[in-house]
């Protein structure tokens, strides 16, 4: 139980740190390569 107080107090107020998924942000193979040979278009 304190092991769980501690690490409750420790994260406090972080959670849009530890929310924050890699995953999600990274940018799709396809959406890469869209996104790249659009730049080589202009």
């Amino acid at each position: 139980m304190e092991e769980l107080m501690k690490v409750t107090l420790l994260t406090r107020g972080r959670s849009d740190y530890l929310v924050d998924r890699y995953s999600q942000r990274k940018e799709s193979g396809a959406a890469l390569i869209a996104r790249v040979n659009s730049k080589r278009a202009v």
